[in-house]
């Protein structure tokens, strides 16, 4: 019987994330409505489950008390990092600008940005801070053994540290930067570049990253990371390029890098006015907003 619940949890780790990363992406108020209300019933389920064993459990053994509300206050922290996922996918899917503007990219080059929303740190700030709430919880739980006590308390202290490039100011909501020499990226506290010559045409698949990078982990600017969502981790020799909250939807900003790839002489034009005015449109997404075919 362990088994086959372990066997359904590691299924429901591994292909979780990634159907209700696709629901999300679809953008539709409807699939928002119909996931919000999936993960708040199991929400409620997970936390009626944890209330009821703080009642219940207070005269079994510790080490099962410990297990039993331990688990169940972890799910209803995962509970909760999902539904605040989907509000904040929802909230930006009708907020999307889905238009360019210039700043100053990570190597300070004038550039033509697609930025990313502030919504984008919703997911990984708050599972910092309920990992570290969870922490604090055992350790309250376990107070009665201290070596346990201890024991979680340092783990408290280690999911704590998650919480510093927020706290001090050091994580970059960010985006993707085009300057005329190089695609240039930045998330959290890294930032990459990836030049010109190496891409090749259209990327395929931004969700799982941009090829070319000289250093495909990027440069880091603080000794602790902002971890990426699970949907968005590069495959091998890619550079991380999170989509979710860009101010252009992945489909459309894959056309504008495959346009400038494919147009060199235009790469000039990246980081003044006269590149603001692409806008994507079906189905090639590569001409200018009164028609011009921007040659």
């Amino acid at each position: 019987m362990i088994g086959s619940y372990a066997s359904a949890g590691a299924w429901g780790a591994r292909y979780g994330p990634v159907l209700i990363r696709r629901m999300l992406d679809r953008e539709r108020a409807a699939t928002f409505v119909l996931l919000l209300l999936a993960e708040l019933v199991l929400l409620a389920v997970f936390a009626g489950a944890l209330v009821a064993l703080l009642l219940v459990t207070q005269d079994e053994p510790l080490w099962l008390r410990a297990l039993g509300v331990g688990t169940f206050a972890m799910a209803t922290c995962g509970a909760v990092v999902w539904v605040v996922e989907a509000v904040a996918r929802w909230s930006w899917s009708v907020r999307r600008p889905g238009r360019l503007v210039l700043a100053e990219a990570p190597s300070g080059a004038a550039s033509t940005a697609v930025l990313r929303s502030r919504g984008s740190f919703a997911t990984p700030l708050t599972n910092a801070v309920l990992v570290t709430a969870w922490c604090v919880l055992m350790v309250v739980l376990t107070a009665p053994v201290p070596w346990a006590a201890v024991l979680f308390g340092l783990v408290t202290l280690a999911a704590g540290v998650r919480l510093a490039p927020f706290v001090l100011g050091r994580a970059a909501t960010g985006g993707v930067y085009l300057t005329p020499t190089a695609v240039e990226l930045r998330w959290g506290v890294r930032s990459a570049s990836v030049p010109w010559e190496t891409v090749r045409g259209r990327p395929d698949d931004l969700a799982h990253g941009l090829a070319g990078a000289t250093d495909a982990t990027g440069a880091r600017t603080f000794p602790v990371d902002v971890p990426l969502d699970v949907t968005d981790q590069p495959v091998p020799g890619r550079v991380a390029v999170p989509v979710a909250y860009l101010s252009l939807r992945a489909d459309d900003l894959s056309e504008l890098i495959g346009w400038y790839a494919a147009q060199p002489a235009l790469r000039a034009r990246l980081g003044t006015q006269e590149s603001l005015a692409w806008r994507p449109s079906a189905p090639s997404a590569v001409t200018m907003t009164d028609g011009d075919p921007f040659s």
